[in-house]
């Protein structure tokens, strides 16, 4: 089996009001779903489809942040609980070393599997995080910890990298020498390099950072983009017999304007899979890594 992660930041199941999510039109999750929208703490099974709510806050209590939850989701070690507290943005050292030892690309790296970070990483990122000015987040920490290459602007060129934004405009005001695609063409490039590896990674986040912007119109125009993506990538692995895929996130934020900010929100597990997968009851995030771990080891 090839296991691969649709990752969006701050994308959680809310209620049908001032949710963007729900006001958006998402024809390809409308119909992995059957019909449903992602809203609601429900448990759905329609076709190849699974959903599953799963609980961010980690019997912590405060509200659910990224370097925490992430850790969490990537090692399948309660973070919040490790540190006493939800911590936002960026690994401090403690989670750094839990994520070191305990990385999702490091376990299945250490079982022989072939893991990728599908993400693209730019030469100015780097000499930003050489002078101090930026840090790597629990995503890419993750990666480093399984000895993952970080994918460049050439891998993105050559059609088997992916960036943050789908569409590579923010590459070109950046100053990179890239092509505008659409997000269909960037989830269908996913699938292509998914195909190659037994885990494959994929990080959006601009959904959190909308989120915390509150721009309704744009947010509603980003959540279409993502189902436009889902399709792209499907377009490529729908007719595959080994493939699954399970988007889930870290915490809540855009599915609900009338917060400012997270919220303790469930986030979803919504799992695919070309052949029927015994997909594990997963509740919280602490539990995903163990389970993808699980299905591809013991497949």
């Amino acid at each position: 089996m090839r296991m691969v992660m649709i990752f969006v930041d701050g994308f959680g199941i809310g209620g049908q009001d001032d949710n963007p999510i729900v006001a958006a039109k998402t024809p390809v999750l409308d119909e992995l779903l059957g019909g449903h929208l992602l809203w609601g703490k429900r448990c759905i099974t329609h076709n190849n489809t699974v959903l599953r709510a799963l609980d961010p806050t980690l019997g912590v209590s405060g509200t659910p942040q990224s370097a925490t939850g992430q850790t969490t989701l990537w090692t399948g070690i309660n973070a919040a609980k490790a540190l006493g507290f939800h911590l936002r943005a960026y690994p401090n050292q403690f989670l750094a070393e839990i994520i070191e030892k305990k990385s999702i690309f490091r376990q299945l790296a250490d079982a022989g599997k072939s893991v990728v970070f599908a993400n693209t990483f730019t030469d100015a990122y780097d000499q930003a995080v050489r002078a101090g000015k930026r840090k790597h987040t629990a995503s890419t920490l993750s990666a480093l910890a399984g000895g993952v290459r970080l994918r460049r602007v050439s891998d993105l060129n050559e059609g088997s990298a992916v960036y943050q934004d789908m569409t590579n405009e923010i590459l070109i005001q950046l100053g990179e020498q890239v092509t505008v695609i659409s997000s269909f063409e960037a989830g269908h490039r996913l699938g292509n390099v998914a195909l190659n590896y037994d885990f494959t990674l994929y990080e959006f986040f601009q959904t959190d950072i909308l989120g915390h912007k509150q721009l309704w119109d744009e947010a509603i125009g980003l959540v279409e983009r993502i189902d436009s993506f889902i399709g792209g990538f499907l377009s490529v692995i729908e007719e595959q017999e080994d493939v699954a895929w399970i988007l889930t996130s870290d915490h809540g934020n855009i599915e609900d304007f009338s917060i400012k900010g997270h919220t303790t929100n469930p986030v979803p597990a919504l799992c695919w899979s070309s052949q029927p997968v015994q997909w594990p009851e997963w509740d919280t995030l602490e539990e995903v890594t163990p389970g993808i771990v699980q299905l591809l080891t013991e497949a």
